[in-house]
């Protein structure tokens, strides 16, 4: 059985070792320790936790977390005459753990983000996928959009 829940600060070790596989290939490189990702990683989750910009939605089987999908809050700007939700939504860092994959645990994590987002005025969620995770994004209701432009700094 599938538990989806909001991650606590006695989720960060398993959150920080799952963002270590996740980014396997950047660190295979040997370019950072584990240690020393376990500490700066550690330090965000933490803040993003308590911080109130940041939830996480993890999914557990048999209490060990195999899937989590970040979301941060965007303040928006207020506009005269205009009453919109206040925020938008950033999904990031999806991630299921290969012997999870394909069972469906990703779109009830999904459902649970967006009806939280319902609840708490979220205008709209927003995510950039890899070429990959388009199916995934799509069959849970996101859509190709043009609106937006991007610069590297």
């Amino acid at each position: 059985m599938v538990n989806v829940r909001l991650a606590t600060l006695d989720d960060v070790d398993e959150l920080v070792q799952m963002r270590w596989e996740f980014s396997e290939d950047e660190h295979r490189n040997g370019i950072v320790s584990f240690e020393e990702f376990h500490m700066t990683c550690s330090e965000f989750l933490i803040k993003a936790i308590k911080g109130g910009d940041w939830y996480i939605w993890i999914a557990e089987v048999e209490k060990n977390i195999v899937s989590h999908m970040y979301l941060q809050l965007i303040h928006k700007v207020p506009r005269p005459g205009k009453s919109p939700a206040p925020y938008f939504g950033y999904v990031t860092n999806v991630y299921t753990r290969s012997d999870f994959r394909s069972q469906g645990i990703g779109t009830q994590i999904h459902i649970a983000m967006e009806q939280w987002s319902k609840e708490n005025s979220v205008g709209f969620l927003i995510v950039w996928p890899s070429s990959e995770s388009v199916p995934f994004y799509s069959r849970n209701g996101f859509f190709q959009c043009e609106e937006a432009m991007e610069k590297h700094c």
